[in-house]
């Protein structure tokens, strides 16, 4: 009986990435244009570079994130299972997270050792996106005043997120962004 992802397990992007992306030469050569480390399939992988985050992340700050690219080290169902992951990251980069900011903590372990940080400017769709989290970092940053230390507290979200509005669940995604692109200190 096939696995719980039945007969497109291979082509599953986690499963690709961590188990055939490293015996295929176009990812070999692709990753080591990105200085990215493939796992090495049939070993017990754990840590961010199995996830699928770490090779998205550096196709997106390097502006190599092409559909090939893509297909070179996710397989071929990378569309489909990881598009979600794909416009998440693309957001996270584009807002270009300060230091002091969860998401810039995050990013230097991901983006170590990679090659010169040049993402793809945003696409009409990502700029309405972009639009709408940077305009709730400042409903935020009202919401805080001049209280310091950056600590963004249950309450901050709260009433910000009730001065969204009675359809405030679709803007949980821009909020979680903004929350995490602002300078709290961490690592400081």
């Amino acid at each position: 009986m096939p696995g719980r992802a039945g007969r497109n397990r291979n082509r599953d992007p986690f499963y690709y990435w961590n188990n055939a992306a490293h015996t295929k030469p176009e990812a070999q050569q692709l990753a080591a244009e990105l200085a990215l480390e493939i796992p090495a399939g049939g070993q017990l992988t754990t840590g961010f570079k199995s996830g699928l985050i770490y090779p998205i992340r550096r196709l997106i700050i390097t502006g190599k994130d092409t559909p090939a690219n893509y297909t070179a080290l996710l397989g071929p169902l990378w569309e489909s299972k990881a598009a979600d992951t794909i416009q998440r990251v693309r957001i996270e980069v584009l807002l270009c997270p300060p230091p002091g900011s969860p998401a810039h903590k995050v990013s230097e372990y991901l983006d170590a050792g990679a090659p010169r940080w040049a993402p793809r400017g945003p696409n009409a769709e990502e700029e309405a996106t972009l639009s709408k989290t940077r305009d709730l970092q400042q409903r935020l940053n009202m919401q805080m005043g001049e209280r310091s230390g950056g600590d963004v507290k249950t309450g901050d979200i709260k009433e910000t997120l009730m001065g969204m509005g009675g359809d405030w669940t679709k803007n949980l995604g821009s909020l979680q962004a903004a929350v995490n692109n602002k300078d709290q200190g961490v690592g400081r």
